[in-house]
């Protein structure tokens, strides 16, 4: 009987020692909670050094080609002044000629010139294309050590936090080992 008795105590102690185990088992609880992080993707190109480079380029071209395109204006409103000031001494046919003449060197000069600003816009869509492939390995590291999981576009974001915008650190990240 008393052999009874120190059973059924061992056994309670047995239940009560793995009940007070299993209660204090910690079950894992994710510390790193999904962090995401938000950035202006425009001005990691605008406001980095090799955008600002790029984008001083375009700034040239397009000045230049501004400054093409009002020369050329002025030759051709000189031109066109001339050639009224000629209908008053020429024929009706000849002055149909010469007018459209007038005309299709004028719309050739617009074809070459609008081919001249899409050369422009085409470097600026290449430039912008290369950067974002240059830099996609960065801020994959970028975001990895900061333990972000998600990285949104802030122009898709409704609502973000302050903290959340990571946009100037990762253009001083993209600066630092980024060159043209």
């Amino acid at each position: 009987m008393c052999f009874k008795y120190v059973y059924y105590i061992l056994v309670s102690l047995f239940f009560t020692f793995t009940a007070s185990i299993s209660l204090s088992k910690t079950y894992p609880i994710y510390k790193n909670l999904s962090a995401i992080a938000v950035l202006d993707q425009e001005a990691l190109f605008v406001e980095s050094d090799w955008g600002k480079e790029i984008l001083n380029q375009i700034e040239l071209k397009v000045s230049s080609l501004a400054k093409e395109n009002r020369s050329i204006e002025n030759l051709l409103e000189t031109e066109e002044l001339l050639l009224t000031e000629r209908r008053k001494i020429i024929s009706k046919l000849e002055f149909d000629v010469l007018a459209f003449e007038f005309d299709t060197k004028v719309k050739q000069i617009r074809t070459e010139q609008a081919i001249k600003q899409r050369k422009i816009n085409n470097f600026l869509n290449d430039n912008k294309k290369v950067f974002f492939e240059k830099i996609t390995p960065i801020l994959l590291s970028f975001i990895d050590e900061l333990g972000v999981e998600v990285l949104l576009n802030k122009d898709t974001v409704a609502l973000a936090s302050t903290g959340s915008d990571i946009t100037k650190a990762a253009i001083a990240k993209i600066n630092s080992q980024l060159k043209n």
